[in-house]
């Protein structure tokens, strides 16, 4: 496992704890730390809101609370010009070299603003995600929205403390897309031993989206033994809301196939195509320059590109059963 330096963890005056950190709720007894990191993306500002919501409805509950909940804005720069992102994508650049580079590069040096945000990031979270000497469980909760229209879901890997703590939530639960997907947040996070995982709660800017992560959230501190249910004042409308989102939802899914967008095709989705569509080998999905482009395997669709940013096309998925 990595470690860091004194001065990395004693430096922390490039963070604005003002606007960076959402809130902290401490516990009077012992138990899990959960970072929920949201905001990565600067067109995704709905689970900050989810987070504000569930840290204004668990303060004053300490007493009942076990261990440590923190919320964490992620990109401030991209997040106050409404872009996926400035000038790369901020869930794509967390390699171990580049974060290493990261940490060692003077704030003012650092010539990308996704890098400067991630040294941000990292002096929080660093102390924690890093500590060899920690006796409580890490998890570390990626909380995103999506350009399609309905659906919700967890990206995890197959670890059995994965598995069976996201089981508890309720959610289809997506494996494998790792392969797909490289530089990502919960892929570092996994590889210091940590719990890591996407949580992907809807449409941006959905009220159902902002629901779905507030339900969400509620259901990782039960799940994690931060807080039983019954302490939690507003959580059934929530939890219902969550179960009718997710009816009739495959509960885990294989990833299969992305559609990788290079620089100039000119891709551009198909309208209509929601998450968790079935499609079939050969269906008509997007166009490009070239023309049609159409589904290699048969499975369900996932995450259908309909912003301009971006360089994932959709992802085809299928059922691995109960």
């Amino acid at each position: 496992m990595q470690t860091f330096t004194e001065q990395q963890t004693d430096n922390l005056e490039n963070v604005d704890y003002q606007k960076r950190i959402i809130g902290k709720i401490e516990g009077k007894k012992p138990g899990p730390t959960i970072i929920a990191l949201a905001g990565v993306h600067g067109n995704e500002p709905t689970s900050i809101k989810a987070v504000e919501h569930v840290l204004e409805k668990v303060t004053g509950l300490e007493d009942k609370f076990n261990g440590t909940f923190i919320g964490i804005r992620g990109n401030l720069e991209a997040l106050s010009k409404g872009e996926r992102f400035i000038d790369e994508d901020m869930n794509r650049i967390w390699f171990t070299s580049i974060l290493d580079k990261v940490r060692r590069t003077p704030f003012g040096e650092i010539l990308t603003a996704e890098r400067r945000e991630t040294k941000a990031v990292l002096e929080i979270i660093d102390p924690i995600i890093l500590n060899e000497n920690k006796n409580e469980t890490v998890i570390f909760a990626d909380l995103h929205t999506f350009s399609a229209e309905t659906g919700l879901f967890a990206i995890s890997s197959r670890e059995k403390k994965n598995v069976d703590l996201l089981s508890k939530l309720n959610v289809p639960l997506i494996f494998g897309i790792e392969k797909a997907l490289h530089g990502t947040a919960l892929k570092y996070i996994q590889s210091t031993g940590n719990i890591g995982f996407a949580f992907e709660a809807g449409m941006h800017f959905s009220e159902s989206a902002e629901f779905n992560a507030t339900a969400g959230i509620y259901a990782l501190l039960n799940a994690s033994g931060c807080l039983d249910l019954s302490h939690i004042p507003d959580y059934e409308p929530y939890h219902d809301f969550l179960a009718q989102q997710t009816a009739g939802l495959p509960k885990k899914v294989e990833f299969i196939y992305k559609h990788i967008i290079e620089e100039d095709d000119e891709f551009v989705m198909r309208p209509g195509f929601k998450n968790f569509d079935k499609i079939k080998k050969g269906d008509w999905l997007a166009n490009d320059k070239l023309g049609r482009i159409e589904a290699q395997a048969e499975g369900y669709i996932l995450m259908p590109l309909y912003q301009e940013q971006g360089d994932d096309g959709f992802f085809i998925v299928k059922d691995l059963g109960d």
